[in-house]
This record gives structure tokens, sequence and C-alpha cells, in this order.
């Protein structure tokens, strides 16, 4: 991670002394995570896990058009489990700290007081500890009572995110902008595993289905900001 952040300082610094322009700017976005399930009993569904994603950026315009854009943000990695999508829990699972280097576009509109901005890039990630694997027993009131257990691991604190985005840039002032914006941010490699075992009390078999629900730290957000211009001699 030192090496990581070396090499990051030097780059921000050369597409700073590159820049026509920077900004300074903060966002917050709602944010919701994506897991991937295998179910054998079907009777799993997404859990409604969501919050919220903050932080501050920086914006280089190295040409016209053409930005590198990076930022320090945080978020709350959540875990839940829903049945047939009408119970569902959610508890907050690690924090989560993001660092992005993307680059993007603006395509003017109305005369430059709208721009397009798509951005891509890829978003490095760390966590905070866990308590190793949480193990758990509940009652869910879904179509019908279901008896469960699950047992939740965490491979690996450090991650990586692929991100694809689109945001609008709106002029307010000459030297301040409001962006909305939408982005998905893509896992790299598996950061969750919840191994669930649940049983429907109408049931008559005394073997509990399996199931599981990994994460590779996806998610979306969708996002406001405000951005400024500043100089720097």
């Amino acid at each position: 991670m030192t090496r990581f952040f070396t090499c990051f300082c030097v780059l921000l610094l050369s597409f700073g002394a590159m820049a026509q322009s920077t900004h300074i700017g903060a966002e917050v976005a709602y944010s919701a995570d994506l897991f991937k399930q295998t179910d054998a009993g079907s009777r799993l569904s997404q859990p409604d896990v969501s919050s919220a994603l903050w932080g501050v950026n920086i914006r280089h315009v190295l040409q016209q058009k053409l930005f590198f854009e990076t930022g320090l943000y945080a978020r709350a990695y959540k875990v839940g489990i829903a049945f047939d999508g009408e119970y569902g829990t959610q508890s907050t699972d690690r924090n989560g700290y993001l660092l992005p280097l993307r680059v993007g576009l603006r395509l003017p509109l109305l005369k430059g007081a709208v721009a397009l901005c798509p951005v891509t890039g890829i978003t490095f990630g760390v966590t905070d500890e866990s308590e190793g694997g949480m193990i758990g027993e509940a009652q869910a009131l879904a179509k019908e009572p279901i008896t469960y257990s699950y047992n939740l691991q965490h491979p690996s604190q450090v991650f990586s995110l692929f991100q694809a985005g689109l945001g609008i840039d709106i002029k307010l002032w000459p030297k301040t902008i409001l962006q909305l914006s939408s982005n998905y941010y893509g896992g790299l490699s598996k950061m969750m595993k919840q191994t669930i075992e649940y049983k429907p009390m109408s049931s008559s078999s005394s073997v509990p289905v399996q199931a599981i629900q990994e994460s590779r730290g996806s998610f979306y957000t969708v996002g406001i900001g405000v951005k400024r211009a500043v100089t720097w001699f």
C-alpha cells in the first residue's frame, strides 16, 4: 500500500502540472450493495441494503474536453438476508475507504451551461478489520415462517473495483459547478462470503437448504456534488 500511495501522489502531481485547470469538490451519494446468490431452494431474494457514500475529489482538466479525477471516499459495506422479497434484515459489516483513479470527457451542451461527463476508471479500496466469522440464527416471517442460520466470512480487506458512470455538470457561477452523477462499481475479487442454511417450518424434511451469498464489493450510486475551480499560483 505504501508503494501505491507513493505512485498515486507522483501521478497526481504529474497530472496537476499538465492541467489547464483544476477543480476541487465534495460529493454525497446514495449507494446500494450488489450480491451474487446461489440458492437451491429459490427462497432468497436480494436484500435491500443501502448506505451513504461521501467524500472529496480533485479534477485536473488536461485538455478542453479530457479530465483526470481522483479523490477519497468512505461508505459502509452492509450485509443482509431477505426471503421471498418480504422479510429482510440489514446491518453494517465493515467500513470501506475508496480511492478512485478515473478519466472522463466533458461534452458541452447549451453553449457550455451544461456538460455530459462519461467516466471510467479503477477504484482501490480497503476496509477496516472485522471480528472474523459471524454466526447467527433467527426466524423469518416471509410467506411462511422460516428458521435460518448463517456464517459470515471475509476473504480480503483490500479490493479493486472497475468504475463506469455518467455525470451532468451544471454551471452555477463562473468557477462553480453542480454535478449530478450515477456510477456502477464492479468488484474484481471476492471480499465477503455468507453461508446460509434455512428451513421452512412447514417442511417435513429435517435437512436444511444451503445457500451462499457473496460480494465482490460491487455497488451503484446516485449522487450530487459541487466543484469549484482553484488557482494554485
